[in-house]
């Protein structure tokens, strides 16, 4: 059954679609907001809980809280490594003219410039930060990491013969399900998670179709250079969320298979 259909040429639409991918058009805002309850973001389920499908066979789509918790996740990271790239030049300039293979002076201009990017990106990883809702599996993945550092640690003290057998014994039962209950919530969450990358990568594709089915609505004089600009630039920031959602996807499914 189709919840959903555009307005303007009456095509089934997916879940927090900004544009019909269909015809172009820009979906009213508020269309997507009446949902019954089961149809409530993926957060709202306990772990261990599916993605159902329909009778259709459709997965229900992927919440935009979801794609946006992703998207940041991803950004941080590039964010990180531009950052350690711009301290990493600015040492590089200052030995060199420590050493005079360059003039203070040309390296002041390049210096100034970095350092204002530096500024530009910090802030806005601090805006980043902020934002998004927490996405289960990578807290599971700190509690099994955590608790495999205190279950080494508690080796330590065994061969150390700073504690009983009896306390070694309790403490090493409960580090050893606290590890091997959060594998188990791991394994579930990435069933879901495969669904995720499955649908991020058909609705990339068609975001991206949408991108130049607009170019095409421009060209053949439908939209209006300003109506084109305001919907391109929209479009564009969206495709990139998604992309740095996917990449981050695939980045985690690929560390914990």
């Amino acid at each position: 059954m189709v919840d959903y259909r555009c307005p303007v040429c009456g095509k089934p639409v997916l879940q927090n679609f900004k544009f019909c991918k269909s015809c172009g058009a820009r979906l009213p805002k508020n269309m997507f907001k009446k949902k019954d309850k089961s149809s409530s973001d993926i957060y709202s389920s306990s772990f261990g809980t599916e993605v159902v499908e329909s009778k259709s066979h459709e997965v229900e789509p992927m919440d935009s809280n979801v794609v946006h918790s992703l998207a940041i996740k991803g950004r941080l990271i590039i964010i990180d490594k531009e950052m350690e790239e711009i301290l990493e030049e600015i040492e590089n300039l200052e030995e060199r003219v420590k050493v005079g293979l360059i003039p203070k002076e040309d390296a002041k201009d390049r210096v100034n410039e970095l350092n204002k990017r530096f500024v530009t990106i910090k802030i806005e990883k601090k805006k980043l930060a902020k934002g998004g809702a927490p996405i289960p599996i990578f807290d599971l993945m700190e509690k099994k990491e955590t608790s495999k550092e205190r279950l080494t640690k508690l080796e330590g003290l065994k061969r150390d013969g700073t504690i009983s057998s009896k306390t070694y014994d309790k403490m090493r039962g409960e580090y050893k399900s606290t590890i091997a209950d959060a594998e188990r919530q791991i394994t579930q969450e990435l069933i879901k998670m495969e669904n995720w990358k499955n649908q991020l990568k058909k609705e990339l594709a068609q975001k991206r179709e949408l991108l130049e089915t607009l170019f095409v609505r421009k060209s053949t004089g439908e939209l209006s250079e300003k109506e084109y600009n305001e919907q391109r630039e929209e479009l564009t920031e969206e495709i990139k969320d998604w992309e740095a959602a996917f990449e981050e996807l695939k980045k985690t499914l690929k560390k914990l298979k």
